[in-house]
């Protein structure tokens, strides 16, 4: 491929940043501290034919994660770009989830 071309190739799914665990909101109690894992590459291995898709079971037991805050709630967190688009999503632990999707398209300042 010549660099004349590489301008137009968006390649599929690439996850960007993937976090996994309790994440906590700057409301809540300050000594309170987010538990949460990167887990962009081991997501990133597990993307087929530019498709991820997780089932309705906690994602402590997928290759490369583990459970950074036993007992309590955990969340995945993406962010991906399909296609040269950037998108974005937070999914319950046990919550199945399929990417990349429409509604997860986070609109360009443009």
């Amino acid at each position: 491929m010549n660099a004349k071309h590489a301008v137009n190739y968006h390649p599929g799914l690439i996850i960007l940043n993937g976090w996994y665990g309790k994440f906590v909101s700057d409301t809540s109690q300050k000594q309170e501290k987010a538990k949460v894992i990167d887990v962009t590459v081991p997501l990133q291995c597990l993307v087929k034919d530019s498709k991820l898709i997780l089932t309705e079971a906690s994602k402590a037991g997928l290759p490369g994660f583990y459970d950074p805050c036993v007992g309590e709630e955990k969340s995945l967190k993406l962010l991906y770009q399909f296609r040269g688009v950037m998108h974005q999503v937070i999914s319950a632990d046990s919550e199945s989830l399929r990417i990349p999707k429409q509604s997860h398209r986070i609109e360009s300042e443009s």
